[in-house]
């Protein structure tokens, strides 16, 4: 259940930290965990903010661990970590922060399964990550749709490529 009044205030951190007071937003934020140091949604709000504007993936990975312990069922936390264990090339555990994300309610499909595949890319598992940017098409509607399916097309590529190196 979301509490209007820090909503108020992380609108407020978002705004700053997206127009490059990232500082003032951060500050802003952490001193809103003195307030409701349980408020899963901060803490996701914290973790996305270390992790897409800052370089402490250590905050970014405590703050969206602790947003998932205080809201199991919020599916954002589960795909910001697992991007940022694609970027730290921890493969298997983006994959299984995932998948658990994947089966919240209201998950963004779409942004699930192509973060999945680009972790099974990654992994040099190139048909599980075909059949997972194809699942990603499948829930597709936009502008998305070209660059789904030019990243089957590269992971094809990149297996008959691997497949005739050795």
């Amino acid at each position: 259940m979301k509490i209007e009044w820090i909503e108020e205030y992380l609108a407020e951190a978002e705004q700053l930290i997206t127009t490059n007071h990232v500082d003032r937003g951060l500050k802003l934020m952490n001193e809103l965990l003195y307030d409701e140091p349980g408020y899963g949604y901060l803490h996701n709000h914290l973790g996305w903010a270390y992790l897409y504007y800052t370089t402490d993936t250590t905050r970014a990975e405590l703050h969206l661990t602790m947003a998932m312990k205080f809201n199991a069922e919020f599916p954002a936390p589960y795909l910001h970590l697992g991007a940022l264990y694609i970027r730290m090339g921890r493969y298997t555990d983006a994959l299984t922060y995932l998948e658990r994300g994947l089966s919240k309610p209201n998950a963004n499909r779409q942004v699930f399964f192509q973060s999945i595949a680009q972790a099974y890319e990654m992994k040099r598992e190139f048909g599980k990550a075909i059949k997972a940017y194809k699942e990603a098409l499948t829930q597709s509607i936009g502008y998305e749709s070209e660059t789904l399916m030019q990243s089957i097309k590269r992971c094809r590529k990149k297996r008959v490529v691997l497949f005739f190196s050795f």
